[in-house]
């Protein structure tokens, strides 16, 4: 079961025909594990909507904790909960800084998963697999990792701008379209494609021409911890 934040990680559904339209973060999660996975999707309004009596009270604890009580409702048992680790503009691009807001975001959506199979893993007979996903800064952090994915989609590596070096570290003011807010580079970076625009379709293009050991070795804070749970969880041999 997957539930993100909007249509540009983790995509939309289209009621038409109530088929889920992908983001880049499924490719980026079969990627990770090397195989085909199918997933049940949960927007974000069915979450707010449950009402929890006991639990978390704050923070993306809530999310998770009552992503495990939709889950256990289906009868699912392996949850991943994407959530953007962004910090307020105007801090700096300190690793330690960035590390902090990484493991604020992370350790609240594992206290969820915590609560939950404490209080009813006996009752379940088994614990609920919760993985988080949360790119440092946002989705647009990690698909700005890789120059061949762009040269893959494109045909050219960017230039003008170039991607960065460490692209987790970046930030900027996000009413400045010059800043490297990570939407605003990726709004430049893109640009200088025929002036392509950012959006759903395009992530998911750069996420599927992406290369995991890459995105591994630019963004060592966030991916490479998702990339060790999410392996440890779902691929233990």
């Amino acid at each position: 079961m997957l539930c993100g934040e909007g249509p540009t990680d983790y995509g939309i559904k289209e009621y038409s025909t109530d088929q889920w339209k992908e983001g880049p973060v499924q490719p980026i999660i079969r990627k990770t594990l090397g195989e085909q996975v199918a997933f049940e999707h949960i927007e974000k309004s069915e979450v707010r909507k449950l009402r929890i009596q006991r639990g978390p009270k704050s923070g993306h604890a809530v999310k998770s904790y009552k992503l495990c009580m939709i889950a256990k409702k289906r009868g699912l048992n392996k949850i991943i909960c994407y959530v953007d680790a962004d910090r307020i503009p105007g801090k700096g691009t300190k690793e330690s800084a960035a590390r902090q807001s990484f493991l604020r975001v992370y350790k609240e959506i594992q206290n969820g998963f915590e609560t939950f199979n404490e209080k009813f893993s006996r009752q379940y007979q088994r614990k609920l697999v919760g993985i988080p996903m949360v790119p440092l800064r946002m989705i647009e952090s990690w698909l700005l990792s890789d120059e061949t994915a762009f040269t893959k989609c494109f045909g050219k590596p960017p230039s003008n701008p170039p991607l960065p070096a460490k692209p987790e570290l970046i930030w900027g003011e996000k009413d400045n379209p010059d800043s490297d807010y990570p939407k605003n580079l990726m709004n430049r970076v893109l640009k200088q494609y025929e002036g392509r625009k950012s959006g759903r379709e395009i992530f998911k293009d750069i996420a599927e021409a992406m290369q995991i050991e890459t995105l591994r070795k630019k963004c060592p804070i966030s991916f490479e911890t998702f990339y060790t749970d999410i392996r440890k969880e779902l691929r233990p041999y």
